[in-house]
């Protein structure tokens, strides 16, 4: 759990702003779904609420950008944070017992990205104060493409470290 805490931590550091969105394209991720493919749903759960506690509440430098603090998870993109919480504790639970790239990439994609998608919505509206269109073209339409690759990346580190782990 410690290892892909540091993985996800220092992961955030590969980050790139957007100049029409507060929100950021992020490496970690990639690092938050290949833990969920690695660690049971409790772990994942855990090693996401620690990331959110050592990042947020302590205001350590490990979320995107080498950033933390309350602001962060209070803010236009605190929303993703809590919700990375849910969506990845889910996609652990539903991998099931077969390691697979293709289960893998698509529990990912269809289980992770809404959640998280909506996570964020919430919080763009609530904190900016814009509508539903507004907070569609700035937290969800442009990582679409991006984040169903790093889906798929996550899962495929998830079945290399399973079966090198002899977890298949």
């Amino acid at each position: 759990m410690a290892m892909c805490l540091a993985v996800i931590s220092v992961s955030a550091y590969i980050a790139f702003p957007l100049p029409f969105t507060p929100a950021m394209v992020v490496a970690s991720t990639a690092a938050m779904c290949f833990t969920a493919f690695i660690l049971t749903p409790k772990q994942t759960f855990m090693t996401l609420v620690a990331y959110l506690i050592l990042g947020g509440v302590a205001g350590l430098p490990i979320l995107p950008g080498g950033t933390g603090g309350l602001g962060r998870l209070f803010g236009p993109t605190g929303g993703f944070y809590f919700a990375f919480v849910v969506a990845y504790t889910m996609v652990s639970y539903f991998k099931g017992n077969v390691v697979s790239l293709k289960r893998y990439s698509l529990i990912s994609i269809i289980i992770s990205l809404p959640i998280t998608y909506i996570g964020g919505l919430i919080s763009m509206m609530l904190v900016l104060n814009i509508g539903l269109e507004a907070a569609i073209v700035q937290a969800v339409l442009p990582f679409i493409p991006g984040d169903v690759v790093k889906c798929i990346l996550g899962a495929f580190i998830g079945v290399r470290v399973n079966r090198a782990l002899g977890s298949e």
